[in-house]
């Protein structure tokens, strides 16, 4: 009798041992109708280095907490996060510790705003069938409300101090040396990657040498933002880049550039025929070109900084609207970055 007892509980725990299998196996099932062939969340890109530097200074430095400047600095997860806390507690510092990721911006939405409309996917390219046919993508908005080491991106303010003093604004440029290279050894599929890194810049706005650390680093648009977005390789693609653009019925062409539609808006489901940058399907109730400065154009102002200090903020992100990512799924690579700055003497002469 006992075992008779016992046997309705024997078959409830067997059933429920099938239910969870049974379930396991379907979680297991869909994650094959889910690949990341575009806008991989499994491209693992290092920072190996990060520098900036001031040449030719002529009284221009930089600093990242608008108190301690300098000419030169090493950027790193430790420097922009963690050693901040207590010289400048309210950053909202971004850091990509565990890799760069593809997202996608056009820049800030208005001049109000001193943070890029950064976007991402949900899970990269899914599919509602085996046969992997109509594949879609759903995008989300990023929110840079808090400092974060593990984000998508690297983002962080930087302060100029320039002291002229002259009521004449100089004008700053990037000078040569600014550069985003990849290991040696990369696969292609990486080196197709690295075609795709942006750098971006917004000016926020200026105070007097003599204010206060608290009003350096609250420094606000004041309904006068701009943004830049500079892409360095932009001429750069390679050959499996050019043979993976021909499916969508793009010609890609090494030695030439070719525009990126980046993402305005979040939602979905935007089906994958839909997002190519270049192609006649582009959606643009969720597409817009993204402009940029071109891999060779350091001559063009970045933008006016008076005698005193400009509050600037700076990007670093792998695009994934760029055509070079387009079906992109690799084991990682490491990559290197030097911005440098120069200014003019506008505000001596």
């Amino acid at each position: 009798m006992k075992d008779k007892k016992h046997k309705p509980k024997e078959e409830n725990s067997t059933k429920r041992k099938k239910r969870a299998f049974i379930i396991i196996l379907l979680f297991g099932t869909l994650s094959i109708f889910a690949t990341y062939a575009w806008f991989s969340t499994n491209l693992n890109v290092k920072v190996k280095t990060f520098n900036m530097i001031v040449t030719k200074n002529g009284g221009l430095s930089i600093s990242f907490d608008g108190i301690n400047f300098d000419t030169f600095v090493e950027i790193s997860r430790d420097e922009l996060i963690r050693n901040l806390k207590n010289r400048y507690p309210d950053h909202k510092n971004q850091w990509a510790s565990t890799g760069l990721s593809p997202v996608s911006t056009t820049g800030i939405t208005n001049p109000n705003t001193s943070t890029f409309a950064m976007f991402e996917t949900d899970g990269g390219v899914r599919y509602r069938n085996k046969n992997k046919t109509n594949g879609y993508i759903r995008t989300s908005l990023i929110n840079e409300n808090e400092s974060r080491e593990f984000s998508r991106y690297i983002a962080f303010d930087l302060f100029f101090k320039n002291e002229t003093g002259s009521p004449i604004s100089d004008n700053l440029y990037l000078d040569t040396g600014t550069e985003v290279t990849m290991e040696e050894g990369a696969t292609e599929e990486m080196r197709g990657l690295l075609n795709s890194i942006r750098l971006g810049f917004v000016k926020v706005g200026s105070v007097s040498h003599d204010a206060s650390v608290n009003e350096i680093q609250n420094i606000g648009c004041s309904n006068n933002c701009r943004s830049i977005i500079y892409e360095p390789n932009s001429n750069a693609h390679t050959d499996l880049s050019i043979e993976r653009a021909k499916k969508y019925g793009v010609n890609l062409v090494n030695g030439e550039s070719f525009p990126t539609y980046a993402s305005i808006r979040d939602g979905g489901p935007i089906y994958v025929n839909n997002t190519v940058s270049g192609t006649a399907n582009i959606d643009s109730s969720y597409f817009a070109l993204q402009n940029t400065r071109k891999d060779g154009a350091l001559g063009e102002t970045l933008f006016e900084i008076p005698d005193g200090i400009t509050k600037a903020r700076v990007y670093v992100w792998v695009e994934g609207q760029d055509i070079d990512s387009l079906e992109t799924d690799s084991i990682g690579a490491e990559i290197s970055i030097s911005i440098n700055f120069v200014k003019d003497t506008a505000g001596y002469n």
